[in-house]
């Protein structure tokens, strides 16, 4: 049975990475500026969801954030696999997927993307509060999501510049997914954001493809420590 949720949960997320393609091709642009409103090869407007009209050409590289998507979601529902929690997390794991790759491409973390997570996961899990009578739970989740944020904003406020408003208010979003599994699982998400940021940064220094001044993209550390913790939790 979990196999077929997870062979369900790659299908909804190959899906969902083809509906979400053209948002993430619009706000892959600088902090500050417009969202882009044209193809970067033919510049005609952009319609459709992955691939320009006029030229044909993909919004992005072709089907990476597809497999991406697939492979996150199949995991979140190989380990929610007929649970409530299911449709939440599956939520949280497609914005995320997009998230990153737009924090990876730009170094940003679009409100457009940060912002929703706050009222669709508050909703998704209060229906899962109600259908398994568990409201202290939906609770925690709400203080998770309080106490993430905050966290981050107090290191926003003295790392002087290290961390961005965009990384804060992803926390707050993460906050409320891994506070809804529990304190230890809130913690562990957290840490190993840092914990997966240094390993890689110092990888990479040794391997000599960066330097002291280079900053790297936070966001995606971020999501994959999250990640991680929600399969580990029991």
């Amino acid at each position: 049975m979990d196999i077929v949720w997870s062979v369900a949960g790659g299908i909804i997320g190959f899906v969902a990475g083809l509906l979400l393609r053209s948002t993430v091709f619009r706000l892959s642009v600088a902090d500050g500026e417009p969202a882009r409103t044209t193809c970067s090869r033919c510049e005609a407007p952009i319609a459709g969801r992955f691939r320009c009209r006029q030229c044909h050409g993909w919004y992005g590289v072709p089907l990476v954030l597809e497999l991406v998507t697939a492979a996150v979601l199949a995991l979140l529902l190989w380990r929610f696999a007929g649970l409530a929690d299911a449709a939440a997390y599956a939520f949280v794991g497609a914005l995320g997927v997009a998230l990153a790759a737009i924090d990876l491409a730009v170094q940003r973390l679009p409100n457009r993307l940060t912002l929703p997570l706050y009222p669709g996961l508050l909703a998704l899990f209060g229906i899962s509060a109600l259908t398994e009578g568990h409201p202290d739970k939906l609770l925690r989740a709400a203080a998770g999501g309080l106490v993430l944020g905050g966290c981050y904003l107090v290191l926003a406020l003295i790392s002087r510049g290290q961390l961005g408003i965009g990384d804060v208010k992803l926390a707050g979003g993460l906050g409320i997914a891994l506070g809804w599994l529990g304190w230890p699982t809130l913690l562990a998400g957290a840490s190993l954001g840092f914990v997966l940021m240094s390993v890689v940064s110092l990888a990479l220094l040794v391997a000599r493809r960066v330097t002291l001044q280079h900053s790297l993209s936070f966001g995606p550390f971020m999501l994959c420590g999250a990640l991680i913790a929600v399969l580990a939790a029991g």
